[in-house]
């Protein structure tokens, strides 16, 4: 479980890096695009890894939480939480929110079933606006207000996922237990502030196609 999300954690943060290059312009966001798609080996052995890491991730997820309650089939008569952390206590809700997020990210600007209009259309190098595509995209509030939703389901499982599986793992060290419990919620904030930025900079047409 804890090897499995920190892969993803990683893939997050590479991903709103690639994405962080839309504020370079067309030329520069298409080319990276671009390159993506001229390793098609590569980027479908990804695709594919990414995939059933992410379908291994959430099996492990249910099979936790099934043993958990099979663990303590009577629920406590009174619960009074001491150290567990707002985001360590909606684990099950951010990790269902960020499910549908991404069902519905994938759809939206990978396969483009959501919105057909926002077709590939080249760009004056020959490449896929992809570009011209995202920002179109979050020209429209309520897919900017989902997205943003999306983000916030990100934010909170992220805050845990992180010090949770370092935790998990055995890196504890007395001088570098703040380290680690500030992993997760610092991850969480750069992750969602990167992303975040790009969606409102173009909504708020800071970045224009």
């Amino acid at each position: 479980m804890a090897l499995s999300g920190l892969g993803l954690v990683i893939y997050v943060i590479f991903h709103m890096l690639g994405n962080l290059q839309v504020f370079e312009g067309p030329l520069v966001f298409n080319g990276y695009a671009a390159l993506l798609r001229d390793m098609p080996i590569p980027l479908w052995a990804a695709r594919i890894g990414l995939l059933s890491l992410a379908a291994l991730h959430i099996v492990l997820a249910i099979q936790l939480t099934s043993r958990n309650r099979q663990a303590r089939p009577i629920a406590y008569a009174v619960r009074e939480y001491r150290q567990a952390s707002f985001a360590s206590r909606t684990m099950a809700t951010s990790g269902f929110v960020l499910l549908l997020f991404i069902l519905f990210h994938l759809l939206h600007l990978t396969a483009g079933v959501i919105d057909p209009s926002s077709v590939d259309r080249p760009d004056v190098e020959g490449h896929r606006d992809v570009y011209g595509k995202v920002v179109h995209a979050f020209q429209n509030p309520f897919i900017v207000a989902f997205y943003l939703a999306g983000q916030l389901g990100l934010g909170l499982h992220l805050s845990h996922a992180v010090t949770s599986s370092l935790q998990t793992l055995g890196l504890e060290y007395v001088a570098f237990n703040r380290l680690f419990k500030a992993a997760g919620p610092t991850v969480a904030l750069v992750v969602v502030l990167g992303n975040v930025a790009i969606i409102l900079a173009i909504f708020l047409g800071l970045v224009r196609g």
